[in-house]
């Protein structure tokens, strides 16, 4: 049985590129979203948007004035989507299509970087995970901010059970083979239509792939203890947590 590659993260958003294009035009930026981007971003900023999909959070922001960005994603029918609505919205947004942990960028080419509804652990094993951070920390310039989202394997009471039934399969060794490390998973999501990777980390994983990869942490939330999202976004997304770091 082959192991989950980023070919495989590909063809699940391949089928459902259209319905992200209709979430896009939709739902916009999550209260959370607003509060980190108006916190650290600023107009003048480089900013790259990865994983950026069909452009939800590229063309909100490039609205709001953001307008040095740039979208970069893995999956060609998401950026084929994002480019369809760029265009009929007449917007000059460079969409850019590459892996997250080969950047197709100089060093210190963008003052920010976004990561956004937990695509960086849709990347397949913790190595490539922290490749994926030291290139994105390559790519910042000094003191450059990176905010992303993660799931948070133990903040959630309702999944505990789960995990813990987890653990003994992983420890068995009877897990799923495509599978690599504890905290992977197949999701059925809410949007796709087949099932898609994920990694579920706990925080001291994050923390140690950010500190391997040179970056420092300078806030963390947990998206329901902050902010009450709408319906359409809750919805559309599970509960999440927010990292925001500094190279």
């Amino acid at each position: 049985m082959d192991k989950i590659e980023k070919g495989f993260i590909i063809n699940s958003f391949h089928e459902a590129a259209s319905l992200y294009a209709q979430a896009t035009k939709k739902i916009g930026l999550w209260q959370s979203e607003k509060y980190a981007f108006e916190k650290y971003l600023y107009p003048d900023d480089t900013i790259l948007d990865i994983g950026c999909g069909t452009g939800r959070t590229t063309f909100a922001l490039y609205k709001k004035g953001f307008q040095k960005i740039t979208g970069f994603d893995l999956t060609p029918a998401m950026l084929s989507e994002a480019e369809k609505i760029s265009h009929e919205d007449n917007l000059d947004i460079p969409f850019i299509l590459g892996d997250a942990a080969n950047l197709p960028f100089n060093n210190s080419s963008f003052d920010k970087a976004i990561f956004a509804f937990n695509g960086f652990m849709q990347i397949p094993q913790r190595k490539n995970r922290t490749l994926a951070l030291k290139e994105i920390n390559r790519i910042l310039k000094p003191e450059g901010i990176f905010i992303f989202t993660t799931h948070d394997r133990d903040k959630n009471e309702n999944y505990l059970n789960f995990w813990e039934q987890e653990e003994i399969i992983w420890c068995e060794g009877k897990q799923d083979e495509r599978l690599y490390e504890f905290g992977d998973i197949f999701t059925p999501g809410k949007i796709l239509q087949n099932d898609t990777y994920l990694h579920i980390p706990n925080q001291l994983e994050v923390l140690d792939c950010l500190e391997e990869a040179g970056f420092i942490v300078i806030e963390s939330f947990y998206r329901s203890e902050l902010f009450h999202e709408s319906d359409d976004v809750i919805n559309f997304s599970s509960d999440c947590r927010f990292w925001i770091v500094q190279k």
